[in-house]
């Protein structure tokens, strides 16, 4: 099945008084289950053609749709509703709500999305079980290190099972050993769980745990299959089924 579809997407920008093509007819697709690696240097173009699939943004020409729902078409409202219900997105810096504890940050899509109460709360501590953080819920998150909160943003994406999870340069801000865990984290999601994942890196380290390397250059899009499939390693925890 077909999660993303991305047909003959541009994107461009006004800059002053000049244009700025960033990205370029490009088209492909991503099968449910599939890990893939979007990867490219700083400004080629890597967190604008993720924002388009997550609806945060329009391309200029062209059509993006998930599991087959035109998310290109919608309005402003219909995106981000559609967001919230069907996409989760990881952020290079985790992204937590300071003032909310780590519990309550897991539950918010769920409680934006209107879920009782009761069921949001289970479900919360459900998935900060299976990222391995099950005593940490009512911490806030500057009580934790910088991977326990990556590991709250990724709980926090998948509370609501998304269609979709995107994760963009989800290690970036995080040590070697740490960043390890959460790729593998990542890689049991696509591997046991049949989550499709695209992850943002500039890294060809980052990129061999993909099933296959998409290579932004230049506005245009190249696809290779990854140097090496890493296995989940030691990412254990695999989540609620």
């Amino acid at each position: 099945m077909v999660a993303v579809s991305v047909a003959g997407v541009s994107r461009a920008f006004q800059e002053g008084g000049r244009t700025r093509d960033v990205l370029k007819d490009l088209s492909f697709e991503v099968q449910r289950g599939e890990l893939v690696a979007l990867l490219g240097r700083s400004g080629s173009g890597k967190s604008t053609l993720l924002n388009l699939i997550a609806g945060i943004d329009r391309p200029s020409v062209g059509r993006v749709a998930i599991e087959g729902q035109e998310i290109s078409a919608m309005d402003e409202r219909a995106r981000t509703l559609f967001r919230r219900a069907r996409v989760g997105f990881v952020f290079q810096f985790f992204n937590l709500v300071a003032t909310l504890t780590v519990e309550e940050n897991v539950r918010l899509p769920l409680e934006l999305g209107g879920a009782p109460a009761t069921s949001a709360r289970a479900e919360a501590l459900r998935w900060l079980q299976a990222v391995g953080l099950g005593d940490r819920g009512a911490q806030f998150p500057d009580r934790l290190s910088g991977g326990e909160q990556q590991r709250v943003a990724i709980a926090r994406a998948l509370v609501n099972a998304p269609a979709v999870v995107l994760a963009d340069e989800p290690t970036g801000a995080l040590d070697a050993e740490t960043g390890r865990l959460v790729l593998d984290l990542l890689v049991d999601l696509a591997r046991r769980r049949q989550a499709t994942v695209i992850l943002v890196t500039h890294s060809e380290e980052v990129a061999r745990v993909a099933d296959r390397v998409l290579v932004l250059s230049d506005g245009g899009i190249t696809t290779r299959a990854a140097t090496g499939v890493d296995g989940a390693g030691s990412a254990a925890r695999a989540g609620p089924r």
